[in-house]
């Protein structure tokens, strides 16, 4: 028959454990910094997301019209591709920020994340679409046609576009 015990071991293996000091020539050269010399702690941007402008893209037309590339007139495809620069908040794996986005159908937004441009290439065309992408959200801002979740969400992007220096 089996006896439950304790798991504790013995007294005479439990032995005290003596912590002796680290010789000088191990330790570390540079000691920790005081609190007073320490930088201060470097808070993160604002995140800014917005589902709704996100899902405006479906059915739209792709703003970056790469030539013989684009398949602007296939709007099944058309998606919110973000900005891959970190000025518009990109950074790791954050994606940029929602009002750096621009309509792009499958083939333009391939050829923005992994196509075989410079990456100054990419910037003038992305620069471009989204001067494109603002007067569009404006479009869609003032339009009645349109459900008022996207004019408010276009009106949204807009208003913090303005706010940015």
């Amino acid at each position: 028959m089996l006896t439950r015990s304790t798991f504790k071991k013995p007294v005479y293996e439990r032995q005290r454990t003596v912590h002796t000091p680290i010789p000088e020539r191990l330790r570390r050269a540079a000691s920790f910094a005081k609190a007073d010399q320490m930088a201060a702690p470097q808070h993160k941007p604002e995140v800014h997301r917005n589902a709704a402008l996100l899902e405006m893209a479906r059915d739209r037309r792709c703003v970056l019209m790469l030539p013989d590339l684009c398949r602007g007139h296939d709007t099944s495809t058309t998606v919110a591709a973000h900005s891959n620069w970190s000025d518009h908040g990109k950074a790791g794996a954050r994606k940029a920020d929602d009002t750096y986005v621009v309509f792009a159908c499958h083939a333009c937004h391939q050829w923005l994340d992994q196509g075989p441009a410079t990456a100054d290439e990419k910037r003038a065309t992305f620069d471009a679409a989204h001067a494109r992408q603002v007067q569009e959200w404006a479009r869609i801002a003032a339009d009645p046609k349109e459900p008022p979740r996207f004019r408010k969400a276009a009106d949204w992007a807009l208003n913090l576009l303005m706010r940015k220096p």
